[in-house]
C-alpha cells in the first residue's frame, strides 16, 4: 500500500510532535504493509508555512535513518495545502510542494464552511498542468449535506482522496455514510491515513482493510490503495470512470 496523506514529519504542524513519534509511526506503517508514504504536513498561510526546501531536507534525513534501520519504506515530499486564492501561486513559486514533485497536488477545504471559489482553484491548477486532489471530502459538511458537490469537483477535473479510518467511523457516522455514497458513486480515487499520531490509524489497518474489502471488494481496494497512488509516484495519469450522481440529502 501507498499512503498519499500523512502528518508524520516531526514538529512541523499538528502531526508528529518529535522524531521519536515520527519513527513510531514509520514502524507502524511498515507493520501495516505500507511501502511508501507521502509526508503531507499542512500548509496554511499564517499558521503552518513550512516550505518545500525544508520539507525535503527533513525527509532526506529521515531516509538516511530509515536506511540505517533497514526498513523497507520510502518517504516522499508533499503537502496538504489549505485552499486559498493564492494557493496555485504558492505551488508555482515552489513554496508548496506537489506530491513527490509530480503533477499531483493535495489540498483541503474547511470542514464546516462552503468555499465559493473551489471550482476556480481547480481550474487554475489544471491550467498549470497539475492534477488536483481534494483531501477527505467525506468530512466536509457541505458534502455530507449534498454529496453531489464532490461529484461536481470530479466533473470539473479534481480527484478525491478519502481517509482510511472513515470506514470504521473515526470521524463520525455522517463521514462514514458519505464515504459509502462516494464509493458507490465510483467517485473515490485514493485512500490516505491522514494520521497525526502514533498508536492511531496505522494500528487499525487490519480492521480497515477488512471493512473496505467487504464494501468494495479486493480489486477495488487494491486500485485505491496501491495502483492509483503508484501513478502519483510515477507521475502518470490515472484512468477514471465517470462518477454517478448521488441522491441528495442526509439519510
Amino acid at each position: 500500500m501507498i499512503d498519499v496523506h500523512s502528518h508524520i514529519l516531526p514538529n512541523v504542524d499538528d502531526g508528529a510532535k518529535d522524531i521519536t513519534e515520527t519513527f513510531e509511526m514509520i514502524y507502524e506503517a511498515c507493520r501495516a504493509g505500507f511501502s511508501d508514504i507521502f509526508a503531507t504536513s499542512h500548509y496554511i498561510e499564517g499558521e503552518f508555512e513550512f516550505n518545500k526546501t525544508d520539507r525535503e531536507f527533513i525527509i532526506e534525513a529521515l531516509m538516511q535513518k530509515i536506511a540505517e534501520e533497514g526498513l523497507d519504506i520510502k518517504i516522499h515530499v508533499g503537502a496538504e495545502g489549505y485552499i486559498s486564492n493564492d494557493f496555485p501561486k504558492l505551488i508555482q513559486a515552489g513554496v508548496v510542494p506537489t506530491l513527490g514533485n509530480s503533477r499531483y497536488v493535495l489540498f483541503e477545504l474547511p470542514l464546516r464552511a462552503k468555499v465559493m471559489y473551489t471550482a476556480e482553484v481547480i481550474n487554475k491548477l489544471l491550467n498549470m498542468k497539475l492534477i488536483p486532489i481534494i483531501a477527505h471530502p467525506e468530512r466536509y459538511e457541505v458534502v455530507q449535506d449534498d454529496p453531489n458537490i464532490a461529484i461536481e469537483w470530479v466533473e470539473e477535473g479534481a480527484l478525491l482522496q478519502c481517509n482510511y479510518a472513515s470506514i470504521i467511523g473515526r470521524y463520525g457516522s455522517l463521514s462514514k455514510e458519505t464515504l459509502f455514497k462516494l464509493l458507490d458513486a465510483n467517485a473515490v480515487h485514493f485512500l490516505g491515513s491522514d494520521t497525526h499520531r502514533s498508536g492511531s490509524i496505522y494500528t487499525r489497518m487490519s480492521d480497515i482493510k477488512r471493512e473496505f474489502r467487504k464494501r468494495i471488494g479486493k480489486d477495488k481496494f487494491y486500485e485505491l490503495s496501491e495502483l492509483n497512488p503508484r501513478c502519483i509516484l510515477n507521475n502518470e495519469t490515472i484512468d477514471i470512470d465517470e462518477p454517478k450522481r448521488i441522491k441528495k440529502g442526509r439519510r
